[in-house]
């Protein structure tokens, strides 16, 4: 049985990591850290979702440009560093706080200043300049004249401030953008003090300024050689964690974690897996329940898309990597933030490149699935809590217990919901809230799903079972052994029949909603013999 080693569960910086007397796991990052930090300069930004590892990036980069040699004995980067040069290193970490107003940001920044002034001896009141921005530069100025050497910058969630006011009704997003644009200007203006710049976040706004102009930023957020520098791959936890997981089922562990895609080797979200090991191998969303950014669920709201659209997306190369405040794309964001993923990437014929995204894996793909269904209906949460019932009957093939599952999700949407508009007309919100509700349960779905005579609107997957559905609206309601219309149409197209050879048994369910009772009116199924 190989060793066992601490789980660094909560451990904040790469410094309190190794120099533990607890023998903690730390997964070599350094040859990618190498990669970018070789040169005598060097410019980068890294988008990547919350609880990746950004922070532990840049306190790895920290204590390693201060040129502490006793931290990295065994790792990659040991015997290729030169030791003898140590930098200021200018840290900031703008995620310690949510920030509610425009007071806030200021503030945050002004005690940034504060704190590395005091880490390096200097006096905040000698800053001179006026503004945040010229005072952080002047800043940069002083630490390259006291030391005789370049400042190394180290910039950590740059974007939390714009995240946490996103979902504000007024423009407190657009006035955040505009003083972080003023205080990282000073980058820029401050370049020929710098050694080295690295810049985290989760998102990437065009028009920040500090990504444009002669000191570009080199976005590696979707550069190969970094696709694993923050999460797990496969290789790390089959090699780096010990014994920790004899006996898991490695498949589950993939389906419900990895997922990734950075257009190099998919990695696994750290935090779910520190967290899962730590609670003895049981599966749960751990990351989803850390905590969600407020502004997701405004952005359903006001974003006009249908639920299983977000299983198969296809956006360009520019519409993936950022955005402006004034046309936010869902789906982009949704990307950044780590909500979908790459499956696909397209190289166009004239050039660029396209890519199809989809969920990572089933933790996001139920708990965003649960988030659109309480979007769409307003439901609480709570009283969606009987929707397991729904799976349980669909792994005993219990059609009438599926049937009344189904009844009693849309009996629980208030009405209100239709008051102001006519979306119990349409088949497209009957279809987004089916698949919603089922794929939130974890069940395997897909929609639209093309054969050569048409496109079916819903299949549900359970271990025994293949389930075709057809979704109607205000359908003639059949009468006596009649199929109705939802149930011809599967016969008369042959939808079923690309899974004749799976081996499953294949249920066909014809659904009938009503605009009147803004439900179920008739619900047929019939087995294939």
């Amino acid at each position: 049985m190989s060793q066992r080693q601490a789980l660094p569960i909560g451990i904040q910086t790469f410094e309190s990591l190794r120099s533990s007397k607890d023998d903690f796991l730390y997964i070599d990052k350094t040859a990618q850290i190498y990669e970018m930090t070789k040169l005598s300069v060097g410019y980068y930004f890294l988008s990547r979702p919350r609880r990746f590892g950004k922070s532990m990036l840049c306190s790895t980069m920290q204590v390693l440009f201060e040129g502490k040699q006793e931290l990295f004995e065994g790792l990659y980067i040991h015997d290729k560093w030169d030791w003898s040069e140590q930098y200021p290193v200018v840290r900031i970490d703008l995620s310690g706080i949510n920030y509610e107003n425009l007071e806030s940001v200021k503030v945050q920044l002004e005690n940034s200043l504060l704190k590395n002034c005091l880490k390096h001896g200097l006096s905040y009141e000698d800053l001179i300049l006026k503004g945040l921005g010229p005072k952080f530069g002047e800043m940069i100025e002083a630490l390259y004249q006291k030391y005789n050497k370049k400042v190394v910058i180290l910039i950590d969630e740059y974007d939390k401030p714009i995240q946490d006011t996103l979902s504000n009704d007024d423009d407190l997003a657009s006035k955040s953008l505009d003083v972080l644009r003023g205080f990282y200007s000073a980058i820029k203006a401050s370049d020929q003090y710098i050694r080295f710049c690295f810049m985290t976040g989760i998102t990437k706004f065009t028009g920040v300024g500090l990504f444009s102009g002669a000191n570009n930023f080199n976005d590696i957020s979707l550069d190969k050689r970094y696709a694993s520098v923050c999460g797990f791959t496969q290789n790390e936890l089959d090699n780096c964690f010990g014994d920790y997981f004899d006996g898991v089922n490695m498949e589950e562990v993939q389906a419900w974690y990895n997922g990734y895609n950075y257009l190099g080797d998919r990695v696994y979200n750290p935090f779910d897996i520190l967290i899962f090991l730590d609670k003895g191998a049981k599966f749960d969303n751990y990351w989803w329940d850390s905590g969600q950014p407020s502004f997701l669920t405004k952005m359903f709201e006001k974003g006009a898309y249908e639920t299983y659209d977000l299983e198969n997306l296809e956006l360009s190369s520019q519409e993936l990597k950022q955005f402006t405040l004034s046309n936010l794309n869902l789906p982009s964001l949704l990307w950044q933030a780590g909500y979908l993923t790459i499956t696909e990437e397209i190289q166009e014929p004239f050039g660029g490149s396209s890519y199809v995204l989809a969920t990572p894996n089933r933790e996001v793909r139920m708990t965003l699935n649960m988030l659109f269904l309480i979007s769409l209906t307003s439901v609480e949460s709570n009283r969606l809590l009987k929707r397991n019932e729904a799976v349980r009957s669909l792994f005993k093939n219990d059609l009438g217990g599926f049937e009344a599952s189904v009844r009693a999700m849309f009996a629980a949407i208030p009405f209100n919901n239709y008051v102001q508009n006519n979306i119990q007309k349409y088949e497209g919100f009957y279809a987004s809230v089916m698949f919603s509700f089922m794929a939130g349960l974890g069940l395997k779905c897909r929609t639209e799903e093309t054969n050569s005579a048409g496109r079916i609107d819903m299949v549900m997957e359970s271990p025994t079972h293949i389930y075709v559905i057809e979704f109607k609206v205000n359908a003639p309601k059949p009468e006596g052994d009649e199929r109705g219309e939802a149930l011809d149409q599967i016969h008369m197209k042959k939808y079923y029949e690309p899974y004749l050879n799976d081996g499953r048994n294949i249920v066909l369910i014809g659904m009938h909603f009503s605009e009147e009772k803004k439900n179920l009116d008739w619900f047929k199924a019939e087995e294939l013999s």
